[in-house]
């Protein structure tokens, strides 16, 4: 959605993900950015949005979604998700929408059971 950075851009460590430790950056959609500068606008703005996506899965790199806001759509991609199990790094803070949670997050779905 936004985050402290310009452009919308935070760094991330995967290395709990991928056991990579360089950064990486993710960019939030200009759309989203333009509407979610501060706390109030982040909860005016957000508050009916929807997200439709793909069914929970396991492949880490890549997500196909939408978010729906004031019934305009605003693409989704694997450049807009920070997966559970990434570090933020550099980046003071970010808006987000969490999509999936518990045993349906990719790191869950892609773990091997004990």
């Amino acid at each position: 959605m936004n985050s402290s950075a310009a452009k919308g851009i935070c760094y991330i460590e995967t290395k709990n993900l991928d056991g990579e430790t360089n950064l990486k950056h993710k960019q939030a959609n200009k759309i989203t950015i333009d509407i979610s500068r501060s706390d109030e606008e982040v909860l005016g703005n957000f508050k009916n949005c929807y997200v439709e996506c793909e069914n929970p899965n396991e492949i880490l790199y890549k997500f196909d979604g939408t978010v729906i806001i004031n019934n305009a759509p605003v693409p989704l991609g694997i450049d807009q998700m920070l997966l559970r199990g990434s570090s933020l790094k550099n980046t003071e803070y970010i808006y987000g929408i969490v999509v999936f949670t518990g045993h349906e997050t990719k790191i869950m779905k892609n773990s091997a059971r004990s």
